[in-house]
């Protein structure tokens, strides 16, 4: 467990007014995530100086008094704590960046929540559809806002897409294909842990790899109507333990295929698996439309592919083709790195967080949302269905 949360008391449903003179965070987990989000909070202020209110570290939590003091040293909070809800009720805190594992959030999160603060979570907002729910509803009844990391939107070639795409550079899109590979589960003796558990983390790399492609799936293209899912776990079962000779049997997946019908009319496949050998962290999306496409590699991040068929072919071909659009980090504000420096997995991170911050200072929707959240959660619990059946399966709406 991150942070030892105890009983909770009644929870009270009231309108929050947060006065944002200064944004106090409390950070919730200091695993590699949580030290992304902390050097996120040191660097947004050179990126845009005097956008926002004063950003203040005010307090960390982890798991014992001992990491946490040391996160509070690495990463210049002003205190360090062992129990979520004593960071929750703290007055120096009014913003709650949840950095903790998936089983943890619903109860971080709703502590937040009864405690009147705004939130950030990393992505996924809870461990199924049902909790994620929960969640939004208490955060409208309570009124203060969730606004969730999906850091893929904050890529500046994605932003440039989805431009194009508002804009009808595409007309109708056609179909779709959006692929996440990672590598490293193929040793059949690394040890069990929260993310091979389906009961902590949600499932298995249709969670964890997954919810980005949802997501960036939804961001681009629309929403989700129905999904054909097929999973596919490679090693059943895994030491218990590192070192131990007890094996446990694993739940989660490996890799899984889901086809999908939008509710514009477009199709799309989508592939995520943790058995990719030779993968780093290759994400690849292409989107075919009525009058034109768009490819994108995050292992080529500064650039967007874009094909116009309207640019003439005469003479020998003219002008057409596969066009590479220079985005590199071109973030409208920004005032450091230069628009011509390469792009870097942190700043994507830094750009959302940045994001949800404005949107918090200026009492705004955040984007993404929680609605983002729980509609990922949808796509997921459905495709989790339909593995399970083998059939098509109607996407909850709303």
């Amino acid at each position: 467990m991150i942070c030892r949360t105890g009983n909770h008391p009644p929870i009270r449903y009231l309108f929050v007014d947060i006065t944002m003179n200064s944004l106090r965070i409390g950070l919730v987990g200091y695993g590699m995530i949580g030290k992304v989000h902390a050097l996120a909070y040191r660097e947004v202020p050179h990126y845009f100086p005097d956008a926002l209110p004063p950003i203040e570290l005010a307090a960390i939590c982890t798991t014992r008094m001992e990491t946490a003091q040391k996160a509070a040293r690495e990463a210049g909070f002003g205190a360090a704590l062992a129990d979520v809800n004593a960071l929750v009720q703290r007055d120096d805190v009014n913003v709650v960046d949840c950095c903790a594992p998936n089983f943890q959030h619903r109860e971080i999160i709703l502590a937040a929540i009864n405690a009147g603060k705004h939130i950030i979570v990393d992505k996924p907002l809870a461990l199924n559809h049902a909790e994620a729910k929960e969640i939004a509803d208490a955060a409208e009844r309570a009124g203060v806002s969730i606004g969730i990391v999906f850091n893929y939107r904050f890529v500046p070639a994605l932003m440039r897409a989805k431009q194009l795409i508002d804009e009808g550079f595409l007309g109708e899109i056609y179909h779709y294909h959006i692929e996440y590979l990672h590598t490293g589960y193929q040793n059949p003796n690394r040890a069990m842990s929260w993310r091979l558990r389906r009961a902590q983390s949600g499932g298995g790399a249709l969670v964890d790899l997954g919810s980005h492609v949802i997501d960036l799936a939804r961001f681009l293209v629309g929403d989700f109507v129905q999904v054909l899912a097929t999973t596919r776990t490679y090693i059943t079962d895994r030491p218990s333990a590192a070192n131990s000779s007890e094996r446990e049997q694993v739940d989660v997946d490996d890799a899984a295929w889901l086809q999908a019908k939008m509710e514009n009319g477009a199709s799309g496949t989508l592939m995520v698996t943790r058995f990719a050998t030779g993968a780093s962290d290759d994400l690849n999306l292409e989107i075919y439309g009525q009058r034109g496409a768009l490819r994108f590699s995050l292992a080529n991040a500064n650039w967007l592919a874009v094909y116009d068929p309207s640019a003439s072919d005469e003479p020998l071909g003219g002008k057409r083709g596969w066009t590479r659009v220079e985005t590199f980090s071109r973030y409208p504000g920004a005032v450091v790195p230069p628009s011509r420096g390469i792009l870097g997995w942190n700043r994507t991170h830094a750009q959302n967080i940045f994001a949800l911050l404005d949107a918090f200072a200026k009492n705004q929707a955040p984007s993404p949302g929680v609605m983002d959240g729980v509609k990922v959660h949808q796509v997921i619990d459905a495709a989790y269905e339909s593995a399970a059946n083998g059939a098509w399966v109607m996407v909850e709406p709303g």
